[in-house]
Protein backbone atom coordinates (compact mmCIF):
# COMPACT_ATOMS: atom_id res chain seq x y z
CA UNK A 1 0.00 0.00 0.00
CA UNK A 2 1.53 3.31 -1.11
CA UNK A 3 0.69 5.77 1.68
CA UNK A 4 1.98 8.71 -0.39
CA UNK A 5 -0.95 8.44 -2.80
CA UNK A 6 -3.45 9.43 -0.08
CA UNK A 7 -4.51 12.76 1.37
CA UNK A 8 -2.66 14.41 4.25
CA UNK A 9 -5.46 13.47 6.65
CA UNK A 10 -5.30 9.77 5.74
CA UNK A 11 -1.50 9.79 6.02
CA UNK A 12 -1.76 11.25 9.55
CA UNK A 13 -4.18 8.49 10.60
CA UNK A 14 -1.90 5.76 9.21
CA UNK A 15 1.04 7.42 10.97
CA UNK A 16 -0.86 7.36 14.30
CA UNK A 17 -1.58 3.65 13.87
CA UNK A 18 2.03 2.80 13.10
CA UNK A 19 3.48 5.00 15.85
CA UNK A 20 1.19 3.66 18.61
CA UNK A 21 1.07 -0.02 17.54
CA UNK A 22 1.63 -2.17 20.64
CA UNK A 23 1.80 0.91 22.91
CA UNK A 24 -1.53 2.76 23.04
CA UNK A 25 -4.42 0.51 22.02
CA UNK A 26 -7.05 3.21 22.49
CA UNK A 27 -5.35 5.61 20.09
CA UNK A 28 -4.82 2.85 17.52
CA UNK A 29 -8.45 1.67 17.62
CA UNK A 30 -9.75 5.25 17.34
CA UNK A 31 -7.52 5.97 14.33
CA UNK A 32 -8.57 2.66 12.74
CA UNK A 33 -12.28 3.52 13.05
CA UNK A 34 -11.70 6.90 11.34
CA UNK A 35 -9.60 5.24 8.62
CA UNK A 36 -12.30 2.60 8.12
CA UNK A 37 -14.93 5.31 7.62
CA UNK A 38 -12.71 7.01 5.02
CA UNK A 39 -12.07 3.70 3.26
CA UNK A 40 -15.74 2.79 3.07
CA UNK A 41 -16.66 6.29 1.87
CA UNK A 42 -14.02 6.11 -0.87
CA UNK A 43 -14.69 2.41 -1.57
CA UNK A 44 -10.96 1.85 -1.10
CA UNK A 45 -10.27 -1.79 -0.19
CA UNK A 46 -6.63 -1.06 0.69
CA UNK A 47 -7.66 1.36 3.46
CA UNK A 48 -10.53 -0.87 4.60
CA UNK A 49 -8.26 -3.93 4.79
CA UNK A 50 -5.47 -2.05 6.59
CA UNK A 51 -7.90 -0.63 9.17
CA UNK A 52 -9.42 -4.05 9.89
CA UNK A 53 -5.94 -5.66 10.04
CA UNK A 54 -4.64 -3.05 12.49
CA UNK A 55 -7.72 -3.40 14.70
CA UNK A 56 -7.34 -7.18 14.66
CA UNK A 57 -3.65 -6.92 15.53
CA UNK A 58 -4.49 -4.63 18.48
CA UNK A 59 -7.13 -7.03 19.82
CA UNK A 60 -4.59 -9.84 19.38
CA UNK A 61 -2.19 -7.99 21.70
CA UNK A 62 -5.07 -7.40 24.14
CA UNK A 63 -6.00 -11.15 24.13
CA UNK A 64 -9.55 -10.21 23.08
CA UNK A 65 -10.50 -13.31 21.08
CA UNK A 66 -13.99 -12.33 19.95
CA UNK A 67 -13.03 -8.95 18.51
CA UNK A 68 -9.75 -10.30 17.15
CA UNK A 69 -11.45 -12.96 15.02
CA UNK A 70 -14.12 -10.68 13.59
CA UNK A 71 -11.67 -7.88 12.68
CA UNK A 72 -8.89 -10.08 11.31
CA UNK A 73 -11.26 -12.15 9.19
CA UNK A 74 -12.83 -8.91 7.93
CA UNK A 75 -9.47 -7.73 6.57
CA UNK A 76 -9.03 -10.83 4.38
CA UNK A 77 -11.37 -10.03 1.50
CA UNK A 78 -10.29 -6.40 0.92
CA UNK A 79 -6.59 -7.28 1.23
CA UNK A 80 -6.96 -10.17 -1.22
CA UNK A 81 -8.86 -7.93 -3.61
CA UNK A 82 -6.00 -5.39 -3.75
CA UNK A 83 -3.40 -8.21 -3.73
CA UNK A 84 -1.74 -7.20 -0.44
CA UNK A 85 -0.62 -10.80 0.09
CA UNK A 86 1.83 -9.98 2.88
CA UNK A 87 -1.02 -8.76 5.09
CA UNK A 88 -3.15 -11.76 4.15
CA UNK A 89 -0.32 -14.13 5.13
CA UNK A 90 0.29 -12.31 8.43
CA UNK A 91 -3.43 -12.33 9.23
CA UNK A 92 -3.63 -16.08 8.68
CA UNK A 93 -0.49 -16.54 10.78
CA UNK A 94 -2.01 -14.64 13.73
CA UNK A 95 -5.31 -16.50 13.34
CA UNK A 96 -3.32 -19.72 13.54
CA UNK A 97 -1.46 -18.65 16.69
CA UNK A 98 -4.65 -17.63 18.49
CA UNK A 99 -6.49 -20.79 17.41
CA UNK A 100 -3.62 -22.93 18.73
CA UNK A 101 -3.43 -21.07 22.04
CA UNK A 102 -7.17 -21.53 22.43
CA UNK A 103 -6.88 -25.27 21.94
CA UNK A 104 -8.09 -25.62 18.36
CA UNK A 105 -5.19 -27.26 16.50
CA UNK A 106 -7.21 -28.17 13.32
CA UNK A 107 -8.19 -24.51 12.78
CA UNK A 108 -4.61 -23.45 13.48
CA UNK A 109 -3.22 -25.93 10.93
CA UNK A 110 -5.71 -24.71 8.35
CA UNK A 111 -4.61 -21.08 8.82
CA UNK A 112 -0.89 -21.88 8.84
CA UNK A 113 -1.09 -23.96 5.66
CA UNK A 114 -3.01 -21.18 3.94
CA UNK A 115 -0.34 -18.67 5.03
CA UNK A 116 2.48 -20.92 3.78
CA UNK A 117 0.70 -21.32 0.44
CA UNK A 118 0.43 -17.54 0.03
CA UNK A 119 4.10 -17.04 0.93
CA UNK A 120 5.22 -19.65 -1.60
CA UNK A 121 2.97 -18.31 -4.36
CA UNK A 122 4.06 -14.69 -3.86
CA UNK A 123 7.67 -15.15 -2.67
CA UNK A 124 7.42 -13.83 0.90
CA UNK A 125 10.35 -15.54 2.69
CA UNK A 126 10.53 -12.78 5.34
CA UNK A 127 7.09 -13.88 6.56
CA UNK A 128 7.26 -17.59 5.67
CA UNK A 129 10.00 -18.46 8.19
CA UNK A 130 7.83 -17.20 11.08
CA UNK A 131 4.95 -19.39 9.97
CA UNK A 132 7.23 -22.43 9.83
CA UNK A 133 8.34 -21.64 13.38
CA UNK A 134 4.69 -21.53 14.48
CA UNK A 135 3.93 -24.75 12.61
CA UNK A 136 6.81 -26.30 14.57
CA UNK A 137 5.04 -25.26 17.80
CA UNK A 138 1.76 -26.73 16.56
CA UNK A 139 3.27 -30.12 15.74
CA UNK A 140 5.11 -30.07 19.05
CA UNK A 141 1.81 -29.57 20.86
CA UNK A 142 0.20 -32.54 19.10
CA UNK A 143 3.30 -34.72 19.67
CA UNK A 144 4.38 -34.92 16.02
CA UNK A 145 7.98 -34.29 16.97
CA UNK A 146 9.75 -35.06 13.70
CA UNK A 147 7.39 -32.80 11.76
CA UNK A 148 7.98 -30.12 14.39
CA UNK A 149 11.74 -30.32 13.80
CA UNK A 150 11.31 -30.20 10.00
CA UNK A 151 9.36 -26.95 10.14
CA UNK A 152 11.52 -25.36 12.82
CA UNK A 153 14.70 -26.10 10.87
CA UNK A 154 13.36 -24.10 7.91
CA UNK A 155 13.06 -21.10 10.24
CA UNK A 156 16.50 -21.92 11.70
CA UNK A 157 18.21 -21.80 8.32
CA UNK A 158 16.47 -18.61 7.30
CA UNK A 159 17.35 -16.71 10.44
CA UNK A 160 21.00 -17.79 10.35
CA UNK A 161 21.19 -16.17 6.92
CA UNK A 162 19.54 -12.96 8.23
CA UNK A 163 21.36 -12.12 11.45
CA UNK A 164 20.60 -8.41 11.02
CA UNK A 165 16.87 -8.99 11.63
CA UNK A 166 15.32 -7.01 14.49
CA UNK A 167 14.98 -9.32 17.49
CA UNK A 168 17.38 -11.86 15.97
CA UNK A 169 18.62 -13.24 19.32
CA UNK A 170 15.11 -13.67 20.72
CA UNK A 171 13.88 -15.41 17.56
CA UNK A 172 17.01 -17.58 17.38
CA UNK A 173 16.48 -18.57 21.03
CA UNK A 174 12.85 -19.51 20.41
CA UNK A 175 13.82 -21.63 17.40
CA UNK A 176 16.57 -23.48 19.30
CA UNK A 177 14.23 -24.13 22.24
CA UNK A 178 11.54 -25.46 19.89
CA UNK A 179 13.97 -27.97 18.40
CA UNK A 180 15.34 -28.79 21.85
CA UNK A 181 11.90 -29.60 23.25
CA UNK A 182 11.20 -31.89 20.29
CA UNK A 183 14.53 -33.70 20.68
CA UNK A 184 13.87 -34.17 24.42
CA UNK A 185 10.65 -35.97 23.56
CA UNK A 186 12.52 -38.10 21.02
CA UNK A 187 15.14 -39.00 23.68
CA UNK A 188 17.87 -37.51 21.50
CA UNK A 189 20.10 -36.33 24.35
CA UNK A 190 23.01 -35.77 21.95
CA UNK A 191 21.03 -33.18 20.00
CA UNK A 192 19.71 -31.64 23.21
CA UNK A 193 23.26 -31.08 24.44
CA UNK A 194 24.26 -29.52 21.09
CA UNK A 195 21.38 -27.07 21.44
CA UNK A 196 22.33 -26.36 25.06
CA UNK A 197 25.82 -25.42 23.88
CA UNK A 198 24.44 -23.00 21.28
CA UNK A 199 22.07 -21.44 23.81
CA UNK A 200 24.94 -20.92 26.27
CA UNK A 201 27.29 -19.29 23.75
CA UNK A 202 25.00 -17.58 21.24
CA UNK A 203 21.97 -16.53 23.29
CA UNK A 204 22.40 -16.26 27.08
CA UNK A 205 25.04 -13.50 27.05
CA UNK A 206 22.81 -11.26 24.91
CA UNK A 207 19.42 -11.72 26.60
CA UNK A 208 17.85 -9.84 29.49
CA UNK A 209 17.39 -11.90 32.65
CA UNK A 210 13.62 -12.17 32.13
CA UNK A 211 14.16 -13.70 28.69
CA UNK A 212 16.59 -16.29 30.07
CA UNK A 213 14.02 -18.11 32.22
CA UNK A 214 12.84 -20.44 29.44
CA UNK A 215 16.48 -21.38 28.77
CA UNK A 216 16.96 -22.26 32.44
CA UNK A 217 13.80 -24.44 32.24
CA UNK A 218 15.24 -26.23 29.20
CA UNK A 219 18.65 -26.76 30.83
CA UNK A 220 16.98 -28.32 33.89
CA UNK A 221 15.06 -30.76 31.66
CA UNK A 222 18.18 -31.68 29.66
CA UNK A 223 20.22 -32.50 32.76
CA UNK A 224 17.31 -34.47 34.21
CA UNK A 225 17.21 -36.48 30.97
CA UNK A 226 20.93 -37.32 31.09
CA UNK A 227 20.88 -38.09 34.82
CA UNK A 228 22.96 -35.14 36.05
CA UNK A 229 20.98 -34.30 39.19
CA UNK A 230 23.38 -31.71 40.56
CA UNK A 231 23.34 -29.66 37.36
CA UNK A 232 19.56 -30.09 37.11
CA UNK A 233 19.08 -28.75 40.64
CA UNK A 234 21.31 -25.76 39.88
CA UNK A 235 19.07 -24.74 36.98
CA UNK A 236 15.93 -25.35 39.05
CA UNK A 237 17.32 -22.90 41.60
CA UNK A 238 17.99 -20.39 38.81
CA UNK A 239 14.35 -20.65 37.73
CA UNK A 240 13.19 -20.17 41.34
CA UNK A 241 15.40 -17.11 41.67
CA UNK A 242 14.49 -15.31 38.46
CA UNK A 243 10.90 -16.35 37.59
CA UNK A 244 8.67 -13.29 37.52
CA UNK A 245 5.03 -12.37 36.97
CA UNK A 246 6.20 -9.79 34.42
CA UNK A 247 7.19 -12.53 31.94
CA UNK A 248 5.27 -12.54 28.60
CA UNK A 249 2.83 -15.42 29.01
CA UNK A 250 2.63 -16.55 25.37
CA UNK A 251 6.42 -16.61 25.09
CA UNK A 252 7.02 -18.73 28.19
CA UNK A 253 3.95 -20.92 28.70
CA UNK A 254 4.92 -24.06 26.76
CA UNK A 255 8.50 -24.14 28.07
CA UNK A 256 7.32 -23.52 31.64
CA UNK A 257 4.57 -26.13 31.33
CA UNK A 258 7.06 -28.83 30.27
CA UNK A 259 9.35 -27.79 33.12
CA UNK A 260 6.48 -28.07 35.64
CA UNK A 261 5.63 -31.49 34.26
CA UNK A 262 9.23 -32.59 34.93
CA UNK A 263 9.14 -31.27 38.53
CA UNK A 264 5.91 -33.15 39.17
CA UNK A 265 7.32 -36.35 37.69
CA UNK A 266 10.45 -36.28 39.89
CA UNK A 267 8.39 -35.25 42.95
CA UNK A 268 10.07 -31.90 43.57
CA UNK A 269 6.82 -30.53 44.96
CA UNK A 270 8.18 -27.39 46.65
CA UNK A 271 9.85 -26.25 43.42
CA UNK A 272 6.72 -27.28 41.51
CA UNK A 273 4.48 -24.96 43.54
CA UNK A 274 6.93 -22.04 43.37
CA UNK A 275 6.94 -22.20 39.59
CA UNK A 276 3.24 -23.09 39.34
CA UNK A 277 2.23 -20.02 41.35
CA UNK A 278 4.11 -17.71 38.98
CA UNK A 279 2.64 -19.28 35.83
CA UNK A 280 -0.85 -19.49 37.32
CA UNK A 281 -0.79 -15.79 38.17
CA UNK A 282 0.36 -14.95 34.64
CA UNK A 283 -2.29 -17.15 33.04
CA UNK A 284 -5.17 -15.68 35.07
CA UNK A 285 -4.36 -12.21 33.73
CA UNK A 286 -5.22 -13.37 30.20
CA UNK A 287 -8.53 -14.41 28.69
CA UNK A 288 -7.02 -17.62 27.30
CA UNK A 289 -9.04 -20.30 29.06
CA UNK A 290 -7.25 -23.11 27.27
CA UNK A 291 -4.00 -22.15 29.02
CA UNK A 292 -5.78 -22.05 32.39
CA UNK A 293 -7.28 -25.47 31.72
CA UNK A 294 -3.98 -26.97 30.56
CA UNK A 295 -2.19 -25.66 33.65
CA UNK A 296 -4.95 -26.96 35.90
CA UNK A 297 -4.31 -30.51 34.68
CA UNK A 298 -0.93 -30.44 36.45
CA UNK A 299 -2.51 -29.41 39.74
CA UNK A 300 -5.13 -32.15 39.39
CA UNK A 301 -2.36 -34.72 38.84
CA UNK A 302 -0.55 -33.44 41.91
CA UNK A 303 -3.64 -33.69 44.14
CA UNK A 304 -4.33 -37.21 42.90
CA UNK A 305 -0.71 -38.26 43.42
CA UNK A 306 -0.51 -37.03 47.03
CA UNK A 307 -4.05 -38.13 47.95
CA UNK A 308 -5.63 -34.70 48.58
CA UNK A 309 -9.11 -35.88 47.56
CA UNK A 310 -11.14 -32.75 48.40
CA UNK A 311 -8.75 -30.43 46.56
CA UNK A 312 -8.78 -32.90 43.67
CA UNK A 313 -12.59 -32.72 43.46
CA UNK A 314 -12.65 -28.89 43.56
CA UNK A 315 -10.00 -28.63 40.83
CA UNK A 316 -11.87 -31.20 38.69
CA UNK A 317 -15.07 -29.12 38.88
CA UNK A 318 -13.15 -26.02 37.81
CA UNK A 319 -11.64 -28.01 34.93
CA UNK A 320 -15.16 -28.96 33.81
CA UNK A 321 -16.31 -25.31 33.95
CA UNK A 322 -13.33 -24.16 31.92
CA UNK A 323 -14.06 -26.87 29.34
CA UNK A 324 -17.66 -25.63 29.00
CA UNK A 325 -16.43 -22.06 28.57
CA UNK A 326 -13.99 -23.17 25.86
CA UNK A 327 -16.75 -25.04 24.04
CA UNK A 328 -18.80 -21.82 23.86
CA UNK A 329 -15.73 -19.87 22.74
CA UNK A 330 -14.94 -22.39 20.00
CA UNK A 331 -18.52 -22.15 18.71
CA UNK A 332 -18.01 -18.38 18.45
CA UNK A 333 -14.74 -18.94 16.57
CA UNK A 334 -16.47 -21.28 14.11
CA UNK A 335 -19.38 -18.88 13.63
CA UNK A 336 -17.13 -15.90 12.94
CA UNK A 337 -14.95 -17.84 10.56
CA UNK A 338 -17.85 -19.25 8.52
CA UNK A 339 -19.62 -15.88 8.20
CA UNK A 340 -16.52 -14.04 7.03
CA UNK A 341 -15.31 -16.77 4.67
CA UNK A 342 -18.70 -17.03 3.03
CA UNK A 343 -18.70 -13.24 2.50
CA UNK A 344 -15.46 -13.27 0.53
CA UNK A 345 -15.40 -16.80 -0.93
CA UNK A 346 -15.52 -15.62 -4.53
CA UNK A 347 -12.71 -13.07 -4.28
CA UNK A 348 -9.63 -15.27 -4.77
CA UNK A 349 -8.39 -18.71 -5.50
CA UNK A 350 -6.70 -18.75 -2.09
CA UNK A 351 -10.06 -18.90 -0.33
CA UNK A 352 -11.06 -21.81 -2.55
CA UNK A 353 -7.91 -23.69 -1.54
CA UNK A 354 -8.93 -23.58 2.11
CA UNK A 355 -12.17 -25.37 1.29
CA UNK A 356 -10.42 -28.30 -0.42
CA UNK A 357 -9.83 -31.59 1.37
CA UNK A 358 -7.08 -31.77 4.00
CA UNK A 359 -5.16 -34.20 1.81
CA UNK A 360 -4.99 -31.63 -0.96
CA UNK A 361 -3.84 -28.95 1.47
CA UNK A 362 -1.08 -31.17 2.79
CA UNK A 363 0.08 -32.07 -0.72
CA UNK A 364 -0.04 -28.42 -1.78
CA UNK A 365 2.08 -27.36 1.18
CA UNK A 366 4.77 -29.87 0.20
CA UNK A 367 4.91 -29.08 -3.54
CA UNK A 368 6.82 -26.38 -5.43
CA UNK A 369 4.22 -24.52 -7.54
CA UNK A 370 6.52 -23.91 -10.54
CA UNK A 371 7.93 -27.42 -11.08
CA UNK A 372 5.53 -29.77 -9.28
CA UNK A 373 8.52 -31.17 -7.37
CA UNK A 374 8.69 -31.52 -3.62
CA UNK A 375 9.72 -28.27 -1.92
CA UNK A 376 11.89 -27.46 1.09
CA UNK A 377 9.15 -28.36 3.57
CA UNK A 378 8.91 -31.92 2.26
CA UNK A 379 12.71 -32.06 1.88
CA UNK A 380 13.18 -31.26 5.57
CA UNK A 381 10.64 -33.81 6.69
CA UNK A 382 11.87 -36.56 4.37
CA UNK A 383 15.59 -35.94 4.90
CA UNK A 384 15.36 -36.15 8.70
CA UNK A 385 13.44 -39.43 8.51
CA UNK A 386 15.89 -40.84 5.93
CA UNK A 387 18.87 -39.77 8.03
CA UNK A 388 17.39 -41.34 11.18
CA UNK A 389 16.72 -44.57 9.27
CA UNK A 390 20.31 -44.64 7.98
CA UNK A 391 21.58 -43.99 11.50
CA UNK A 392 19.57 -46.86 12.99
CA UNK A 393 20.33 -49.31 10.15
CA UNK A 394 23.99 -48.27 9.80
CA UNK A 395 23.35 -47.77 6.07
CA UNK A 396 24.69 -45.16 3.70
CA UNK A 397 23.14 -41.86 2.71
CA UNK A 398 24.33 -39.20 0.27
CA UNK A 399 23.12 -35.65 -0.25
CA UNK A 400 23.65 -33.84 -3.55
CA UNK A 401 23.08 -30.14 -4.19
CA UNK A 402 23.13 -29.11 -7.85
CA UNK A 403 22.52 -25.88 -9.71
CA UNK A 404 22.37 -24.62 -13.28
CA UNK A 405 25.63 -23.18 -14.58
CA UNK A 406 25.51 -19.45 -15.41
CA UNK A 407 21.78 -19.31 -14.73
CA UNK A 408 21.86 -15.54 -14.12
CA UNK A 409 23.20 -15.00 -17.62
CA UNK A 410 20.45 -17.30 -18.95
CA UNK A 411 17.74 -15.36 -17.11
CA UNK A 412 19.12 -11.93 -18.03
CA UNK A 413 19.34 -12.73 -21.74
CA UNK A 414 16.44 -15.10 -22.43
CA UNK A 415 14.02 -13.56 -19.92
CA UNK A 416 12.38 -14.86 -16.73
CA UNK A 417 9.74 -16.86 -18.57
CA UNK A 418 12.40 -18.86 -20.39
CA UNK A 419 14.33 -19.06 -17.12
CA UNK A 420 11.31 -20.74 -15.53
CA UNK A 421 11.12 -23.13 -18.50
CA UNK A 422 14.78 -24.04 -18.02
CA UNK A 423 14.17 -24.76 -14.33
CA UNK A 424 11.18 -26.93 -15.28
CA UNK A 425 13.37 -28.81 -17.78
CA UNK A 426 15.89 -29.71 -15.04
CA UNK A 427 13.03 -30.56 -12.67
CA UNK A 428 11.43 -32.98 -15.15
CA UNK A 429 14.74 -34.84 -15.47
CA UNK A 430 15.01 -35.09 -11.70
CA UNK A 431 11.38 -36.23 -11.36
CA UNK A 432 12.11 -39.07 -13.80
CA UNK A 433 15.18 -39.97 -11.76
CA UNK A 434 13.16 -39.97 -8.53
CA UNK A 435 11.09 -42.89 -9.83
CA UNK A 436 14.06 -45.12 -9.07
CA UNK A 437 14.23 -46.78 -5.65
CA UNK A 438 16.30 -45.03 -3.01
CA UNK A 439 16.36 -41.62 -4.74
CA UNK A 440 14.49 -38.54 -3.54
CA UNK A 441 14.56 -35.17 -5.32
CA UNK A 442 13.33 -31.68 -4.37
CA UNK A 443 13.68 -28.08 -5.43
CA UNK A 444 15.89 -26.27 -2.93
CA UNK A 445 15.18 -22.75 -4.17
CA UNK A 446 15.98 -20.65 -7.24
CA UNK A 447 17.97 -22.82 -9.64
CA UNK A 448 19.18 -25.19 -6.89
CA UNK A 449 17.95 -28.76 -6.40
CA UNK A 450 18.66 -31.52 -3.85
CA UNK A 451 18.97 -35.26 -4.45
CA UNK A 452 19.10 -37.80 -1.59
CA UNK A 453 20.53 -41.25 -2.32
CA UNK A 454 19.86 -44.03 0.21
CA UNK A 455 21.63 -47.36 0.61
CA UNK A 456 24.02 -46.94 -2.32
CA UNK A 457 27.80 -47.29 -2.38
CA UNK A 458 29.91 -44.21 -3.01
CA UNK A 459 30.68 -45.49 -6.50
CA UNK A 460 26.99 -46.04 -7.25
CA UNK A 461 26.14 -42.51 -6.09
CA UNK A 462 28.85 -41.04 -8.29
CA UNK A 463 27.60 -43.10 -11.25
CA UNK A 464 24.01 -41.90 -10.70
CA UNK A 465 25.17 -38.28 -10.45
CA UNK A 466 27.14 -38.66 -13.70
CA UNK A 467 24.11 -40.24 -15.35
CA UNK A 468 21.99 -37.23 -14.31
CA UNK A 469 24.58 -34.81 -15.71
CA UNK A 470 24.72 -36.77 -18.98
CA UNK A 471 20.93 -36.87 -19.33
CA UNK A 472 20.79 -33.07 -19.06
CA UNK A 473 23.75 -32.57 -21.38
CA UNK A 474 22.30 -34.87 -24.05
CA UNK A 475 19.10 -32.78 -24.22
CA UNK A 476 21.23 -29.93 -25.66
CA UNK A 477 19.04 -27.19 -24.17
CA UNK A 478 20.37 -24.00 -25.74
CA UNK A 479 22.40 -21.58 -23.58
CA UNK A 480 24.43 -19.27 -25.84
CA UNK A 481 25.40 -17.10 -22.88
CA UNK A 482 27.14 -19.82 -20.89
CA UNK A 483 30.81 -19.08 -20.41
CA UNK A 484 31.89 -22.73 -20.80
CA UNK A 485 29.47 -24.25 -23.34
CA UNK A 486 26.61 -23.32 -25.65
CA UNK A 487 24.04 -25.56 -23.90
CA UNK A 488 22.65 -25.85 -20.35
CA UNK A 489 24.90 -27.72 -17.92
CA UNK A 490 24.85 -28.34 -14.17
CA UNK A 491 27.37 -28.40 -11.31
CA UNK A 492 27.03 -30.94 -8.48
CA UNK A 493 28.32 -31.19 -4.92
CA UNK A 494 27.81 -34.40 -2.91
CA UNK A 495 28.39 -35.46 0.68
CA UNK A 496 28.43 -39.24 1.25
CA UNK A 497 28.66 -41.32 4.42
CA UNK A 498 27.26 -43.76 6.96
CA UNK A 499 25.86 -41.47 9.68
CA UNK A 500 27.29 -41.40 13.20
CA UNK A 501 25.42 -40.21 16.29
CA UNK A 502 27.25 -36.88 16.35
CA UNK A 503 26.36 -36.14 12.71
CA UNK A 504 23.22 -34.54 11.28
CA UNK A 505 21.40 -34.13 8.00
CA UNK A 506 22.08 -30.40 8.26
CA UNK A 507 25.81 -31.21 8.36
CA UNK A 508 25.51 -33.37 5.24
CA UNK A 509 23.66 -30.54 3.44
CA UNK A 510 26.40 -28.12 4.42
CA UNK A 511 29.01 -30.61 3.20
CA UNK A 512 27.29 -30.91 -0.17
CA UNK A 513 26.97 -27.14 -0.39
CA UNK A 514 30.70 -26.80 0.32
CA UNK A 515 31.52 -29.25 -2.48
CA UNK A 516 29.23 -27.35 -4.89
CA UNK A 517 30.96 -24.09 -3.96
CA UNK A 518 34.35 -25.61 -4.74
CA UNK A 519 33.11 -26.90 -8.10
CA UNK A 520 31.81 -23.43 -8.98
CA UNK A 521 35.11 -21.84 -8.03
CA UNK A 522 37.29 -24.33 -9.92
CA UNK A 523 35.18 -25.27 -12.94
CA UNK A 524 31.62 -25.81 -14.14
CA UNK A 525 29.71 -28.83 -15.44
CA UNK A 526 31.50 -31.04 -12.90
CA UNK A 527 30.92 -33.18 -9.82
CA UNK A 528 32.75 -33.10 -6.51
CA UNK A 529 32.03 -35.69 -3.81
CA UNK A 530 33.36 -35.86 -0.24
CA UNK A 531 33.13 -38.37 2.58
CA UNK A 532 31.24 -37.04 5.60
CA UNK A 533 33.97 -38.28 7.94
CA UNK A 534 36.50 -35.99 6.23
CA UNK A 535 34.48 -32.85 6.95
CA UNK A 536 35.14 -30.47 9.81
CA UNK A 537 31.98 -30.46 11.94
CA UNK A 538 30.25 -27.51 10.29
CA UNK A 539 27.35 -27.19 12.68
CA UNK A 540 29.56 -25.96 15.50
CA UNK A 541 31.30 -23.30 13.45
Amino acid sequence: MDVRSYSREVQILIGEIQKNRGKDSGTVLSACDKLLAYGKGMKDDALIGYAYFSKGETYYLLNDASNFYSQMLSCMGPMEHVKEWGYVAMANNMLGIVSLNRGNAPFALDYFIKAISICEDYSLPDIEWMIHMNLGSLYLNIEEYQKSISHTEIAYRYILDHKSLDGFTESYTAILLGMGRAYLNLDREDRCLEIEKKLRTDCLPYLMEMDRIVIYCYFARVHQAIGEDEARDYWIEMVNKHASTSMPILDVFDDFYDYLHMLLKIEKYDDFFKAYTVLDDLTKHTSIKNLERKLLTLKIRYYRRVGQIEEYKIASVLYFELSEFMERENRLMVSNMIVMRNSYMELTQINKKVEEKNTFLQKRSETDPLTGMYNRLKLNEYSEEAFEKALINRSSIAVEILDIDFFKQYNDNYGHQEGDNCIKFIASTLIDMAKEDGIFTARYGGDEFVVIYEGLTKEMVEAKANELRDRIYQQKWEHKFSLTDNIVTISQGICYGIPERDASMFGYLQGADKMLYEVKQQSRNAIKICDATDLVELEDE
